[in-house]
């Protein structure tokens, strides 16, 4: 399944439902908390970082120096 930046966007502050995905072989999962409290964690020894904004979460340097926004197009989501 394939979402643009903003789909994604939309989704994770629905609330709905956490977001995983693969990027060049690296697992990622979002868990949407509250609309200001998300968890991402990256990799398989990642505890999670937490972020009171979906911007400051899409925007971070998180996949080997890229921001999910960046390469969201690249991102093959689970669920």
């Amino acid at each position: 399944m394939k979402r643009t930046w903003e789909e994604l966007r939309d989704y994770a502050t629905s609330l709905v439902d956490d977001i995983e995905f693969i990027w060049n072989g690296i697992h990622g999962l979002i868990i949407p908390f509250t609309r200001e409290k998300f968890i991402l964690a990256v990799g398989e020894d990642d505890d999670g970082t937490e972020f009171s904004d979906i911007d400051a979460l899409l925007n971070f340097p998180c996949l080997h120096g890229h921001s999910i926004r960046e390469v969201c197009d690249e991102l093959v989501f689970l669920r």
